[in-house]
């Protein structure tokens, strides 16, 4: 398979991962307020960046954080309008922001252990 298109195949995939995320974890704080009071499914948006690292060795982070956008607009658009009805935009735009410094944090973590693989070699 050519690189070129092993570039777009990645990086659909990890929009596609990152939406589902996006999706799966919107359901949680719709719900409504539970007895943790927090959102520890944030951490859940480290598995699309972990993966997006892992696929694209040469930039990870700007790799992660592109998927990261384009992942969020179309996890929007699946939710259509159920996004807005439980929340303020203020807040679903302070939780995509979140979301991708979740996400990035996930890609700097697999960068961190691939340097500090390579030191112990």
């Amino acid at each position: 398979m050519p690189q070129r298109s092993y570039l777009w195949s990645t990086r659909l995939c990890g929009v596609v991962l990152y939406s589902l995320v996006f999706v799966f974890t919107c359901h949680f704080w719709q719900v409504g307020p539970g007895p943790l009071r927090g959102q520890p499914e944030l951490l859940l948006f480290m598995l699309p960046g972990i993966v997006m690292a892992l696929l694209q060795v040469e930039s990870p982070l700007k790799s992660t954080l592109m998927m990261g956008l384009w992942g969020t607009l179309l996890g929007a658009i699946l939710l259509n309008n159920s996004l807005f009805v439980y929340s303020s935009t203020l807040f679903v735009l302070a939780w995509c922001l979140s979301a991708l410094f979740w996400a990035g944090c996930g890609a700097l973590l697999v960068r961190l252990m691939q340097i500090v693989m390579a030191s112990l070699q």
